[in-house]
């Protein structure tokens, strides 16, 4: 199979596997309403898929052995069951249950497919293939959002969550028929000859000992902190901004802006893996996180500002939102050993999950505790902490990934 036939198909399973990602987020302000959830109660909602993401993509690391394919095939299975189940939940409880399997289902068909197609693709192309990939994530989860809100208006709200079920099953049978086998790089063992030993949990000392690869592990969980904390909370910061601001023009549709939001960083996200993968990946995720996170800072609390500025820094913050997603893959998988390609993509799953689970809760907690998500300044001090995180992480890939030549930090 061709490289770019082989993304076609990747890109294409990712897309029905991640329909329903953004559903539960573009219904949460009817979830509150309709269940009596505080806000941190909402946030767990959010953020739960992420604690079992991050039990899940511990096994990833077992793709050194075995084809990343055969996961791919069992996370979209497990998907069908987290969302068909999402659709018979009756409070917070049982939707809790259902998300944490929409969580494993997640972690066995995003980060794999970097794998799947890492064994596949020979040479330098594996990173910028793999950063193709990732990137057309934004376009594949905005249309959950939409997809969600249009089939709540027309069947219930308890069909956004069947249509993806029914779309991970399509997923599925790609993967089977479609997805050519392949022998996992690392199988044969490196270059000692000797076959690596089976690890379901990640070996997290011998990402520590790479030094590169570690700086865009930790860039990960602070783009992820930041990534799943305003996808989660946008539709409810927007229908708050909707009904606070009376000149807002009537009949605006909060769900198609936000997906319109998530795919302004389509574009963005792309021509970053590009620039990365020509300027170097390090010196690329450290400034365009660095201009997320100066965005995050005032985008909260512009909502007592013009409505003009207001838009204007949410516009500017949703373009770099997603346009370090690309580096910070492409980068961790360029750096890694290709003996430990699949354990390396297993640590970076766990850090994204970590930041995954931990942004959506503490936006929830931070508005609980500032007001109640009922003024701008308790909104601008949940997206600055947001800010905080993903400067954090900038600095991070900064001193670690930027030290090496091959980043091309220093040049």
């Amino acid at each position: 199979m061709s490289m770019r036939s082989l993304i076609i198909l990747m890109c294409t399973f990712l897309g029905l596997t991640l329909l329903g990602m953004h559903a539960t987020p573009a219904l949460l302000p009817l979830f509150v309403e309709m269940w009596g959830l505080s806000n941190t109660e909402a946030g767990w909602i959010a953020g739960i898929p992420y604690l079992t993401y991050l039990i899940g993509v511990s096994f990833v690391g077992i793709t050194d052995r075995i084809d990343a394919r055969r996961m791919l095939i069992l996370g979209a299975i497990v998907n069908v069951i987290g969302y068909g189940g999402m659709g018979l939940a009756d409070g917070f409880w049982s939707a809790m249950a259902f998300r944490t399997l929409q969580g494993l289902g997640f972690a066995w068909t995003y980060l794999p497919g970097v794998k799947a197609i890492s064994d596949r693709v020979e040479g330098e192309s594996k990173g910028r293939a793999g950063s193709i990939y990732v990137s057309s994530f934004a376009v594949c989860s905005s249309l959950s959002l939409l997809a969600a809100a249009e089939t709540k208006d027309a069947f219930g709200w308890e069909w956004a969550f069947v249509l993806p079920a029914c779309t991970n099953l399509v997923a599925a049978a790609l993967m089977l028929f479609l997805l050519p086998p392949a022998v996992p790089e690392g199988a044969d063992g490196g270059a000692g000859g000797q076959t690596l030993k089976s690890r379901f949990i990640p070996d997290f000392r011998s990402i520590l000992r790479n030094r590169e690869a570690l700086g865009f592990i930790v860039g990960s969980f602070a783009h992820h902190f930041e990534l799943l904390a305003v996808r989660g909370w946008t539709v409810a910061f927007l229908t708050w901004v909707v009904a606070t601001r009376p000149e807002v023009p009537a009949g605006f549709n909060v769900p198609l802006v936000a997906t319109i939001l998530i795919l302004i960083g389509v574009p963005t996200s792309m021509a970053g893996g590009e620039f990365a993968h020509r300027a170097g990946y390090a010196k690329a995720a450290f400034l365009v996180m660095t201009a997320s996170a100066v965005a995050a800072f005032f985008v909260g609390f512009s909502a007592a500002w013009s409505l003009w500025l207001l838009i204007g820094l949410v516009l500017m913050h949703n373009c770099f939102i997603l346009a370090d997603s690309g580096m910070l893959n492409g980068g961790a998988v360029n750096a890694s050993d290709p003996t430990q390609r699949g354990n390396t993509v297993a640590v970076f799953g766990v850090a994204a999950a970590a930041g995954g689970l931990a942004g959506p809760v503490l936006f929830g907690v931070i508005l609980d505790h500032t007001g109640n998500g009922q003024t701008a300044d308790s909104w601008g001090l949940a997206f600055a902490t947001v800010g905080g995180v993903i400067l954090f992480g900038a600095i991070m890939v900064r001193l670690l990934s930027g030290r090496r030549g091959g980043a091309k930090f220093q040049e």
